[in-house]
C-alpha cells in the first residue's frame, strides 16, 4: 500500500516516516507535505492508498484538501490533537481518527484495518463504526435553536427546521431555507458559510458543495436523471455534484440505518 502524509509540523512528519518504515512494512511512504498548496497539487494527479491528513494546516484545514482533490479513491486517516472534529470527519468518509501525540499501536491497528478491509472490499472505502456513534448522538443537538437577527427582532429557529444553508450570490452572506418556507423562499443571514458551519457543527448537516450545506433529514427525494438533484421537504431543489452523490448516499445510509 502507498501512503502520503500531510502535516504542518516537521516533527510529526518525521515520526510518521519512522513509524511506518519500522512498524508498517507493507506501507510505502510516497510523499510528505507540510504546506496545503503543495499537498493539493500532488494529490490532484496522484492518489495514494492511504492519506494521513492533519486537520489544522497552514492557511486552512485538512478538510480544504479533501474538498479540492476528492476523497473517494483514498483511505483517509485524520490526525489531530483535537477530538471535536469526529462528526465532520464522518461526512468525508474518514476511515479512522488518530489523536496526537501519535501512538504506535494505534497507527499499526489503523493500517491493519485498512489492509484487511481493502482485501475483502475491492478497494472500496470503509467506515469506522465508532466514529459514527458520535454522529447518532448529534441528533439530540437538533433541538438547539439558532438566532436570526433582523432590524426589528431576533428570531430563534430550531436547528432541525433549517433545511439548507447556501452562499448568497455575489456576497459572503448566507441564504437559509427553513421548514416553513415555500419553494423559492429563503432567509438572508448576515453570516458567512464558514461561520454557519461552526454553528451547525454536531448536527445532521452535510457539505454538499463549497456553497451549500444540506440537512440530511430534510431530503425528501433524490432525482437521478441527466444530473443528480435532491428535493427538500418544502419543494426546494438543489443540484448534487456528481463527485458527492455516492458520498451523500453513504452518509444517508448511516443516518437512516438502512441500505439505499
Amino acid at each position: 500500500m502507498t501512503a502520503v502524509v500531510v502535516d504542518d509540523e516537521a516533527r510529526n512528519i518525521a515520526l510518521f516516516s519512522y513509524y511506518l518504515e519500522k512498524y508498517c512494512p507493507n506501507v510505502q511512504l510516497e510523499a510528505c507535505f507540510s504546506k496545503k498548496a503543495k499537498a493539493i497539487s500532488y494529490l490532484r494527479s496522484k492518489k495514494p492508498d492511504i492519506l494521513f491528513l492533519d486537520i489544522v494546516l497552514d492557511n486552512g484545514s485538512g478538510f480544504d484538501v479533501l474538498d479540492e482533490v476528492g476523497f473517494n479513491d483514498m483511505q483517509v486517516v485524520l490526525c489531530t490533537a483535537h477530538d471535536e472534529f469526529a462528526l465532520r470527519a464522518i461526512r468525508y468518509q474518514v476511515v479512522d481518527y488518530l489523536l496526537k501525540p501519535l501512538e504506535i499501536q494505534e497507527l499499526i491497528s489503523t493500517v491493519n484495518l485498512i489492509e484487511k478491509k481493502l482485501e475483502i472490499k475491492n478497494n472500496k472505502q470503509i467506515f469506522n463504526a465508532s466514529l459514527f456513534s458520535e454522529f447518532t448522538k448529534s441528533r439530540v443537538s437538533s433541538q438547539q435553536r439558532f438566532p436570526i437577527q433582523n432590524k426589528g427582532a431576533i428570531e430563534f429557529v430550531l436547528i432541525e427546521d433549517i433545511l439548507s444553508v447556501e452562499s448568497h450570490k455575489g456576497t459572503e452572506k448566507v441564504e437559509m431555507t427553513l421548514r416553513h418556507h415555500k419553494k423559492g423562499e429563503y432567509t438572508l443571514v448576515n453570516k458567512t458559510l464558514a461561520q454557519m458551519e461552526k454553528k451547525l457543527s454536531g448536527s445532521t448537516f452535510y457539505r454538499l458543495s463549497r456553497a451549500c450545506y444540506i440537512n440530511i433529514l430534510a431530503i425528501e427525494t433524490i432525482h437521478r436523471n441527466t444530473q443528480y438533484m435532491c428535493t427538500l421537504l418544502n419543494g426546494h431543489r438543489i443540484i448534487i455534484p456528481r463527485n458527492r452523490y455516492k458520498s451523500l448516499l453513504s452518509v444517508m445510509e448511516k443516518v437512516y440505518e438502512t441500505t439505499i
